[in-house]
C-alpha cells in the first residue's frame, strides 16, 4: 500500500487493487445479505466507488483531470443504478465519459486500462465516450439513455462541465414536462404488456414486473422533471403529494433490493426473475417459518406481493396525480341522472369543486357506488383522502347507517373490474370484512394458482361478471344460459368473492371457508336462506371440478350422488359457474378446455337428473327391453347371439338410455370384431358442420381420456364434446366430436397422424 491524498490507502498494483476489491465485496456479502436492501446497495456502490477511485490514481488520472487545461470539459460519470447508489451485485455498471474536446492519447490509455480491471473483476460495464451535443442527440432518440443521465452522478472531472451539461437536459425536459410523462406511460405501458403476462404473476421480475423498482423510478424521474426535487422524499413538500407515504414505499423499495441482491449472490449472474426454486431457496434464507397453515414460500412471497403492491399501486395514483396538474381540464358531461356532490374530470369521479370530503365518510362509498355504475374510476385526490380516512376511521364508516347495504351493492352488481380491485388496495373490502385480511397478497405457492388469493378471488368475480354480459357467448354458450336460470345470481357474487376465505387457516380450505362465511354474511346483514346458500357454495366449489376430472362419468352411481348431495337445480347452476369462474381464474393449468368439458359433462348430467326426476322404473326397463330386441335383430346375422347378449350384459344403463339404436350397432360391431387389436376406431362427418365424429373402443386406463384430448390439440383439432362410456369389462367407448383439420387436401394424413 501506498499514501496518497486520498481518505484511504491505494493498492500498489492493479493486481492488488482488484485483491482488495473482491475481498471487501466478499465481507459486504458475508455481513450483510440479509439485512437492510438500500444499505447493502449504498455500501457496494460505496465500494465499486472506491475500487474506481483506486485505479484513477493508479493512472495518473485524478491528477491529469485537476489540471484545467486537460480536465476543465471532461467528466467521468455514474449512471443508473450506479449513479443512484442503488447498484445491487450483479448490476451492470453503466458509465459515461464526458468530453468536449478531443482527449489526450494518455487519457484515453489510462480509461482503457481501467476498463479492463473492471472486466477482469467480473463486473458487466457498459460505457458510452460522448460530447454533450452527441448525449443530447442520444437522449432524445433514446429512452433509456435520457433516464440514465437523470440518474447520473460525477465521480471525476469538472463538476462545473458536469453540472452545466446536467442542468442544460433538465430545463428542457421541464419546459415540457407533459412530454416526459408521455413518454414514461409509453414505456410503461410496453412494460406491462410484457411483465404484466400470467406467467410473471406466479415468479414476478423485482425489476421490471409491475411494482417493481422500475416503478420506483419512474415516479423519481417525474419528481425532478414536473416538480423540479432533487430529492424523491421532497416530492412530500407540495400539497398536492402531502399524503404520499414515503416511509413505507422507501422500506417496499429496500425490501426488494434486499430480495434483488439475495438472487444475484445465489446465482452469480444478474438474475432478477423470482422463479419458484428461487422462491424456496430464498423464503429458508431469510428464515421464514413453516407455519401450521401457511408454508415459508408462501408467507415470503406475500411480503414480496405486499411491497411490490404497494409500490405499483402509488406509482399509478402518482403519475394520475401528475397528469391531473400537468394538463388540467374542466369537468366532463354528466350523466343523468348523476349524484350531486361529484363531477366527472378525465374520466375520473371527483367532489365537486375539488373540495376535500371532511368527514362525509359516505362519499366514499357513493364515489365507489358511482364508479361502479357508470364505468369509471375515482380520482387519485380522492383515493388518497379515501384511503387516509379508511384506516384512521374504518369502525366509524362500517357502523354507518346504509353503509353496510351500499357496500353490498358493490359487491352484488361488480360492473366494473377497476373499481372492485381500488376497494381492496385502500382497505375498503377488509374495512367489512376483516377476515379478507388473512388471503391479502396470499401467495399459493407453484405453478397451478396464477395469481395471489385476493386477485384471484377478485378475478373470479370479474369471470362472473362477463358471463352475466355474455362474453363467453361463442365459446360456451351454454355458461349464459345457466346463467339467465338464476333466481339469486347478487349471491353468487358475493360466494365468488369469498369462496377462498378459508385458505387463510391452511388445509381444508372449503370446511373452514364455511365456518367463517356464516359469520360474515350475518354481520352483513344478509338474510337467512343467503347465509345458507352461500356458505354451501363455499363448501362445496370444489365438488364438481374434483368430481369431473377424477370420477368416471359414465357410471351413474357418480351421477347420482352428486345430484343427491346437491338437490337443489338452481343450487348446482350457481355451483357449477362458480366452478367454471374459479377454473378460468385460477390459470392456464385449471382452465384447460378438456376439464371445462368435463365440468360441462358432470352439470349436464346431474340437472337432468335434478331437473326432470328420476326415471320410472318400469319405463326403464321397457326402454331397454325394445333396445335389446332392436340390437340382437341387427346383429343377429353376423354374429353369433350368445355373443352380443354377453357384451349387452356389460354396458351400463346410461348407454342404453342415452345412445341411439343405430348407434349401438356401431359400437358393438366394433367391440366384437376387434379381436386382439388394442383398440378400433370410426369416424363419421356431422351433415352440415364442420365437425367429424370419433368413435373408439379401448381398454379403458386412468388418464386415458386426458391422453387423447392432448392427442387431437397437438394436431389442432378442437374438441367440442366428449362422452365415455366404460363397460363392466373394462371396455370403453369413448366418443368425441371434434372440428375437421384445417387443411381439407391434407385430411386423410392428419387423421393417420392421430391414429399413430
Amino acid at each position: 500500500m501506498r499514501k496518497t491524498e486520498t481518505q484511504y490507502k491505494v493498492p500498489a498494483s492493479p493486481e492488488e487493487c482488484l485483491e482488495s476489491f473482491i475481498e471487501r465485496r466478499n465481507d459486504l456479502v458475508k455481513e450483510s445479505l440479509t439485512r437492510s436492501g438500500s444499505a447493502l446497495s449504498q455500501r457496494y456502490s460505496a465500494i465499486v466507488d472506491r475500487f474506481l477511485g483506486e485505479l484513477f490514481h493508479m493512472y495518473g488520472l485524478r491528477e491529469q483531470l485537476t489540471n484545467r487545461g486537460t480536465g476543465g470539459r471532461f467528466a467521468f460519470v455514474a449512471m443508473g443504478s450506479y449513479g443512484t447508489k442503488e447498484l445491487c451485485l450483479a448490476s451492470d455498471i453503466d458509465l459515461m465519459i464526458l468530453h468536449e474536446r478531443q482527449m489526450p492519447r494518455a487519457i484515453e490509455r489510462a480509461l482503457l486500462n481501467i476498463l479492463y480491471h473492471l472486466w477482469d473483476a467480473k463486473l458487466e460495464v457498459g460505457y458510452t465516450i460522448v460530447t454533450p451535443k452527441e448525449a443530447e442527440r442520444l437522449i432524445r432518440d433514446d429512452f433509456g439513455t435520457l433516464t440514465s443521465i437523470l440518474n447520473s452522478r460525477i465521480l471525476l472531472g469538472s463538476r462545473i462541465f458536469y453540472r452545466s451539461f446536467k442542468e442544460k437536459i433538465l430545463a428542457s425536459l421541464r419546459n415540457e414536462p407533459g412530454a416526459m410523462l408521455g413518454k414514461i406511460l409509453v414505456e410503461k405501458k410496453k412494460r406491462e404488456e410484457k411483465y404484466g403476462r400470467e406467467e410473471y404473476f406466479i415468479e414476478p421480475d423485482l425489476k421490471e414486473s409491475p411494482g417493481g423498482l422500475r416503478d420506483f423510478d419512474y415516479m423519481r424521474w417525474i419528481s425532478k422533471v414536473c416538480f423540479g426535487c432533487e430529492r424523491f422524499s421532497e416530492i412530500r413538500n407540495l400539497g398536492a403529494f402531502s399524503h404520499l407515504e414515503i416511509g413505507k414505499l422507501t422500506y417496499s423499495k429496500g425490501f426488494l433490493l434486499k430480495v434483488r441482491n439475495l438472487l444475484h449472490a445465489g446465482s452469480s449472474t444478474k438474475e432478477d426473475r423470482l422463479l419458484v426454486d428461487h422462491q424456496q431457496r430464498l423464503s429458508k434464507q431469510l428464515k421464514y417459518p413453516e407455519g401450521h397453515h401457511i408454508p415459508g414460500p408462501s408467507r415470503f412471497m406475500k411480503d414480496v406481493y405486499l411491497h411490490m403492491n404497494r409500490i405499483r399501486y402509488v406509482t399509478e395514483e402518482f403519475l394520475t396525480k401528475t397528469k391531473d396538474l400537468t394538463s388540467p381540464s374542466t369537468p366532463d358531461p354528466l350523466p343523468s341522472p348523476f349524484p350531486e356532490e361529484f363531477d366527472i374530470v378525465k374520466g375520473n369521479v371527483v367532489i365537486k369543486g375539488g373540495v376535500p370530503f371532511h368527514d362525509d365518510l359516505m362519499l366514499i362509498l357513493k364515489a365507489f357506488k358511482t364508479a361502479n355504475e357508470h364505468g369509471l374510476f375515482l380520482g387519485s385526490g380522492f383515493i388518497w383522502e379515501a384511503r387516509r380516512k379508511i384506516i384512521k376511521q374504518r369502525h366509524r364508516l362500517v357502523s354507518l347507517p346504509g353503509a353496510k347495504d351500499m357496500f353490498l351493492d358493490l359487491i352484488f352488481d361488480p360492473r366494473n373490474p377497476r373499481i372492485l380491485r381500488l376497494a381492496l388496495e385502500i382497505g375498503l373490502i377488509n374495512a367489512f370484512i376483516p377476515e379478507f385480511r388473512g388471503i391479502r397478497n396470499l401467495a399459493q405457492f407453484g405453478y397451478y394458482h396464477v395469481e395471489t388469493v385476493d386477485l384471484h378471488s377478485l378475478r373470479a368475480v370479474e369471470i362472473l361478471h362477463k358471463i352475466r354480459m355474455g362474453e363467453y357467448d361463442q365459446e360456451s354458450p351454454l355458461l349464459r344460459e345457466v346463467w339467465e336460470e338464476l333466481r339469486r345470481p347478487e349471491w353468487l357474487f358475493v360466494a365468488a368473492l369469498l369462496h377462498d376465505i378459508g385458505k387463510a387457516y391452511g388445509k381444508d380450505h372449503c370446511t373452514k371457508g364455511a365456518k367463517k362465511v356464516p359469520r360474515i354474511l350475518r354481520r352483513l346483514g344478509l338474510p337467512e336462506e343467503a347465509v345458507k346458500t352461500i356458505t354451501f357454495l363455499v363448501r362445496h366449489h370444489i365438488l364438481l371440478a374434483r368430481i369431473s376430472q377424477r370420477r368416471d362419468l359414465g357410471d351413474e352411481k357418480t351421477v347420482v350422488s352428486v345430484a343427491q348431495m346437491i338437490r337443489d337445480p338452481d343450487l348446482l347452476r350457481m355451483l357449477f359457474l362458480l366452478t367454471v369462474a374459479d377454473s378460468k381464474a385460477t390459470g392456464p393449468m385449471a382452465r384447460s378446455e378438456w376439464k371445462i368439458l368435463l365440468l360441462n359433462e358432470l352439470f349436464l348430467k346431474v340437472n337432468k337428473i335434478l331437473e326432470a326426476g328420476k326415471l320410472a322404473a318400469a319405463d326403464v326397463r321397457k326402454v331397454i327391453t325394445q333396445k335389446r330386441q332392436e340390437l340382437f335383430d341387427k346383429l343377429k346375422e353376423e354374429f353369433d347371439v350368445e355373443e352380443v347378449g354377453n357384451l349387452f350384459e356389460q354396458v351400463s344403463t346410461r348407454y342404453l338410455l342415452e345412445v341411439p339404436i343405430d348407434d349401438m350397432v356401431s359400437h358393438f360391431r366394433m367391440a366384437l370384431t376387434m379381436g386382439d387389436k388394442p383398440y378400433a376406431w370410426t369416424l363419421k362427418k356431422i351433415n352440415g358442420a364442420p365437425v367429424t365424429r370419433v368413435v373408439k373402443c379401448i381398454h379403458d386406463s386412468p388418464g386415458l381420456f386426458s391422453k387423447m384430448v392432448g392427442v387431437f390439440t397437438l394436431n389442432n383439432l378442437r374438441v367440442l364434446s366428449a362422452n365415455i362410456f366404460t363397460l363392466k369389462n373394462g371396455l370403453a367407448f369413448d366418443i368425441y366430436e371434434v372440428t375437421n383439420p384445417v387443411d381439407p387436401l391434407m385430411e386423410r394424413q392428419r387423421w393417420e397422424r392421430v391414429k399413430q
